[in-house]
C-alpha cells in the first residue's frame, strides 16, 4: 500500500526528496532476499510502503515521531543479510535504510573500544583498528556485515569468538531511538558522554537490548554502538589479491600468526580437540571445516561440490583449522607446542594438503575477516538454510549433530535437500567456558516444489518443542530469530522456558505502546 500524501510529505520534509522513495521497483528491491519463497511462498515478503534514508540520529528520531503521528510501522535496515532484515508484519510500514549513517566516530585506543554508526561494516572497522594494533572479532555473515547489526540487533557468531567472545557480549553502550521517539543512551554514555560501559546505576539494559538473538528492529533503532576491542597480532595493513573480487585472497598467512590444519579419526575426536584448544586459550580463530574450495560463483561451486569424493568430504568434516597469534617468537613457540600436543592427544594428523601454505593463506582470510564466507555458503544454484541451531555444551552438540544427521537423511534421499548439513558450523565461545555455537547448514532449491515441501517438513520437525530436538533448546532460523507470524517459535517455546514469551511481550508493550516497531522477527505485544 502507499502512504497517505500527508504522511509521505512529513517524511520527505525530514530527509529531503532525494532520500525517500515509494517507487515500486525500489520497494521490491529491498525485500528480495534469500528464504522468501520458502517462508512466504512468494519471491517477495510484504512490500514496504516506502524506503526512507535518514542521515543522523535527529532524523531517525523525527521519522519515528512522524510514524507515531500517522500510525506507520517501521523497520531499520543496515547490512541486511538475514531474511528477517526486510520482513514486515504490515503493508503500512516503511524501511529505514541507514546507509547514510556510516561513520566511525571514535577509536579509543587506550580504553580499547570503538564508537560507530549503523552502516559501518566489521571489515571496514577492522582495517582501521589494525593501524592501532586492535581487533573487533569477525562474524561469519561476511566482511560486509554491520557492527551494530551483529552486536546489538541480531545474532552474531564467528570463528574468532574463541578469542574475542560472542559479539553480543562486547556491547559497551549504545544510542537507542525507542519506538516512541525518545532517545536512550545506556550506561556511561548517558552519564558522562563516555562510552566505556553499558551499565550504570540500576539494572542492566543489555539483556533487553539484545537478549540471545536481538529484536531485529522490533523495539527501535540503534544509531550508535560502542564495541569492546581486542589485541591484534598482525600487520597494520594487508593486501588481498586476485580476480574476480569473490576470489581475493592473501599471499601468505599474515605476520604475527600461524595457521594449522588437523584431521582426526572421528568427529568426536575433532570436537574434543577443539574444546581443548579453547580451554588452553591459545586459539585466535578456530573452525571445524566444511568441504570444498572457494570458486568464482555459486554455479562453479556447486559443480565442484558434486564432483567431490565422499571420502574427502568425510575427512574434511573431521578436520579443524586453527589460527594462533603471538607477540613474540617465544610465545608463538609455546602456543604451537600446546596445539601439537592437543592434536596428538586426540589422535590427529597434520595432513600436507591441509597445511599447504597457499591453502592456509586462503583460509586465513576467511578466519580472520570472514572474506568469502557468505558467497562460499551460497553453494548451489538455490539457497541455504540453517536449522537446528544451538548454544550448548560439547556433549549436547555431539548428540544434536547425530540426531540432525539421522533426521535429515530421508529428505536427502527424497531429493528435497541438496546437501545434508554434515559439517555443522561449530564455534566455541571464550575458552569454551560458556560452551559452543552450532548451526547445521543444508541446501535446497527454492524453485522446486518437492524441495520446498521437504525443507518445510524438516523445519517443522526442528521447530517442534515436543519433538526430538526440543531438548537442544529454542531453534533459530538462519542463525538469528525467525518470522514469528509464520513459525510462532517464541509463542510455542516460551512456555517451556520460564515463560520468556510473556516477558518479551511485556518489554515490547512497555517500549512500544503503539506497536509501530515491526515485530515480524521479534514479538507482538499480544500474540494474535
Amino acid at each position: 500500500m502507499d502512504l497517505t500524501k500527508d504522511a509521505y510529505g512529513a517524511l520527505e520534509d525530514i530527509v529531503g526528496p532525494e532520500n525517500i522513495s515509494q517507487d515500486l521497483a525500489v520497494r521490491e528491491t529491498y525485500n528480495q532476499v534469500w528464504g522468501n519463497k520458502l517462508v512466504f511462498d512468494e519471491k517477495w515478503s510484504t512490500r514496504p510502503a516506502a524506503i526512507v534514508m535518514p542521515g543522523s540520529t535527529g532524523e531517525v528520531q523525527a521519522i519515528v515521531r512522524a510514524c507515531n503521528r500517522y500510525r506507520i510501522s517501521f523497520k531499520p535496515f543496515s547490512s541486511g543479510f538475514e531474511i528477517m532484515s526486510t520482513a514486515l508484519a504490515s503493508e503500512n510500514a516503511i524501511i529505514l535504510d541507514l546507509k547514510r549513517m556510516d561513520r566511525i566516530l571514535d577509536i579509543d585506543v587506550k580504553n580499547m573500544h570503538a564508537l560507530v554508526e549503523p552502516y559501518v561494516s566489521v571489515y571496514r572497522l577492522e582495517m582501521e583498528l589494525a593501524k592501532h594494533g586492535l581487533y573487533i572479532g569477525t562474524i561469519s555473515a561476511g566482511p560486509e556485515a554491520g557492527v551494530i547489526a551483529s552486536h546489538c540487533c541480531h545474532f552474531g557468531s564467528g570463528t574468532t569468538q574463541v578469542y574475542a567472545g560472542g559479539l553480543g557480549r562486547n556491547v559497551l553502550g549504545c544510542e537507542w531511538v525507542l519506538p516512541t521517539g525518545e532517545i536512550l543512551r545506556m550506561g556511561s554514555a548517558e552519564a558522562c558522554n563516555d562510552w566505556y560501559s553499558a551499565d550504570g546505576p540500576g539494572f542492566s539494559l543489555r539483556g533487553i537490548l539484545r537478549g540471545h538473538s536481538g529484536a531485529n528492529g522490533g523495539h527501535g533503532v540503534i544509531t550508535k554502538c560502542s564495541a569492546k576491542l581486542y589485541h591484534w597480532y598482525g600487520p597494520p595493513e594487508w593486501e588481498l589479491k586476485g580476480s574476480p573480487p569473490a576470489l581475493k585472497r592473501l599471499d601468505k598467512v599474515p605476520d604475527g600468526f600461524k595457521a594449522f590444519g588437523a584431521t582426526f579419526d572421528t568427529r568426536d575426536d575433532a570436537y574434543d580437540a577443539l574444546r581443548e584448544v579453547g580451554q588452553a586459550a591459545i586459539g585466535f580463530s578456530v573452525w571445524m571445516l566444511i568441504g570444498g574450495e572457494m570458486c568464482e560463483g555459486n554455479d562453479e561451486f556447486w559443480e565442484m561440490f558434486q564432483k567431490m569424493d565422499p571420502a574427502e568430504m568425510q575427512r574434511l568434516a573431521q578436520s579443524l583449522l586453527v589460527v594462533i597469534g603471538a607477540n613474540s617468537a617465544r610465545e608463538m613457540e609455546y602456543r604451537e607446542k600446546c596445539l601439537r600436543k592437543i592434536v596428538d592427544k586426540w589422535r590427529g594428523h597434520f595432513l600436507p594438503q591441509l597445511n599447504d601454505p597457499m591453502y592456509l593463506a586462503l583460509r586465513s582470510a576467511v578466519m580472520l575477516w570472514s572474506i568469502g564466507t557468505v558467497r562460499e555458503t551460497f553453494r548451489p544454484c538455490g539457497e541455504f538454510f540453517i536449522t537446528p541451531c544451538t548454544d550448548a555444551t560439547e556433549d549436547m552438540i555431539k548428540h544434536q549433530n547425530t540426531a540432525m544427521l539421522e533426521g535429515i537423511m530421508p529428505y536427502v534421499h527424497k531429493g528435497a535437500i541438496m546437501q545434508p548439513g554434515a559439517s555443522p558450523f561449530h564455534l566455541p565461545y571464550e575458552n569454551y567456558s560458556v560452551g559452543s555455537h552450532i548451526e547445521s547448514i543444508f541446501m535446497f532449491d527454492p524453485y522446486d516444489d518437492n524441495s520446498l515441501q521437504g525443507v518445510r517438513e524438516w523445519t517443522a520437525e526442528t521447530f517442534d518443542p515436543k519433538g526430538k530436538f526440543g531438548k537442544f533448546g529454542v531453534p533459530c532460523l538462519g542463525g538469528g530469530l525467525q518470522i514469528e507470524p509464520v513459525s510462532h517459535v517464541v509463542q510455542n517455546w516460551g512456555p517451556l522456558y520460564d515463560n520468556y514469551d510473556v516477558w518479551l511481550t511485556k518489554i515490547k508493550d512497555a517500549l512500544d505502546p503503539n506497536n509501530l516497531g515491526d515485530w515480524s522477527a521479534y514479538v507482538p505485544p499480544v500474540f494474535p
